[in-house]
């Protein structure tokens, strides 16, 4: 229950900044409108580059409540949509496709974490930019250690 509420919430704050707009500009997020949430949330900067590969993405917030799969350590790290060799890479890698469309991306999934254990996730990743570029991500997820 609480899964959907984070990505209802987040999806219709999103909805509500576009305006008849493909995507919201970055400027337009207020993080304190969804503050019993923001920590469960990650944003990322995307870094253009030359070609879709090289395009990267750089982790500006990681909430607290993400730290156990994130870490402190992850806070201004850049890092390609397609890089899959760091823990909770899983719940970024689908960003190519808000990249290449932007809209609103609920994805479900699961990846082993540094301790063995499996992480199961639900995440929503929501792209801010303007004139079809998008500049930010912000991912919210929900996540459970089994």
């Amino acid at each position: 229950m609480h899964d959907q509420r984070l990505i209802e919430r987040l999806t219709h704050y999103w909805n509500s900044m576009c305006r008849g707009k493909d995507m919201p500009r970055f400027a337009q997020f207020n993080s304190s409108a969804i503050a019993d949430i923001w920590q469960q949330c990650l944003l990322f900067s995307v870094q253009p580059g030359s070609s879709e590969r090289s395009v990267g993405l750089i982790f500006q917030m990681i909430g607290d409540q993400l730290q156990g799969i994130y870490g402190q350590e992850m806070l201004g790290a850049a890092f390609s949509h397609k890089h899959r060799h760091f823990q909770g890479a899983a719940v970024v890698g689908r960003a190519g496709e808000v990249l290449a469309s932007p809209a609103p991306l609920i994805d479900i999934g699961q990846f082993a974490c540094n301790s063995g254990k499996m992480i199961k996730f639900r995440s929503c990743l929501l792209p801010f930019g303007q004139q079809g570029v998008v500049t930010h991500i912000v991912a919210g997820l929900s996540w459970r250690e089994f």
